[in-house]
């Protein structure tokens, strides 16, 4: 585990709780991954994880505690008939203990390589999260050896390409904001698409995001205004299957 983490070098965040919590957030860079849990903050080198999950875990003390206080208080109605209500408050207090120890608790879970798991409680995992664990997992496991693994793809037209990365052009401000693809998605979204856009985000000009797109759940590069036209790679895909 690395002990800093560049924030300037975040390719994608998000909330962990609600919009805002600056104490409650996790970043992704093209190496690391910082959780920030109560204001505190880990670092994990994407090298040493296998990816991360959303999971249920249940919890063991209130299910143990449940199972012991329930069938106890059951039988001490008829060692002692007296106080009655007491008995059933017992009886009703230790069904909730083991319900709830049984029904879990939300987590977000980092997993090592080496099978040892990281979990981190939530009240609940909303899409937002969801979406960025889907795309931490993608740069986890990506293909490092293809030319396409840092690239991000804007599916355009045809007769928008020039406008899209031109300047002062009034049908370039048409298409913004625009939602794109990783190379990740482009090749799981099962989409034939004759031509795309391949651009290099270092050398766009202007910031290309990772942001939460509602349509898809999922977490998407994001341009809001033109790139320079030196970043623009055209990908000729005529009968790719992507």
């Amino acid at each position: 585990m690395e002990d800093f983490f560049d924030l300037d070098s975040a390719k994608a965040f998000v909330f962990l709780l609600s919009d805002g919590d600056n104490k409650q957030k996790i970043y992704i860079s093209e190496e690391q991954l910082l959780v920030i849990r109560n204001d505190k903050r880990k670092v994990f080198s994407l090298r040493h994880l296998e990816g991360l999950r959303s999971d249920t875990k249940k919890m063991l003390f209130p299910l143990i505690m449940g199972g012991i206080i329930t069938p106890f208080a059951f039988l001490s109605f008829f060692v002692n008939l007296f106080m009655p209500w007491i008995h059933l408050v017992s009886v009703l207090g230790g069904m909730l203990l083991f319900y709830v120890g049984w029904a879990g608790k939300k987590a977000l879970t980092i997993v090592y390589k080496n099978g040892e798991e990281v979990n981190y409680y939530l009240p609940n995992i909303s899409k937002n999260v969801e979406a960025f664990i889907d795309f931490a997992n993608d740069s986890i496991k990506r293909d490092l050896n293809s030319k396409f693994s840092n690239l991000v793809f804007f599916d355009v037209e045809k007769e928008f390409i020039a406008p899209f990365f031109g300047k002062g052009n009034a049908q370039a401000h048409q298409l913004f904001p625009v939602f794109g693809y990783t190379f990740s998605q482009i090749r799981l979204s099962g989409k034939s698409i004759n031509q795309l856009i391949a651009v290099d985000p270092v050398k766009a000009g202007s910031e290309i995001k990772i942001a939460f797109d509602p349509e898809t759940n999922r977490m998407r590069p994001f341009a809001e205004q033109s790139l320079l036209p030196e970043s623009q790679i055209v990908i000729e895909t005529s009968g790719w299957k992507l």
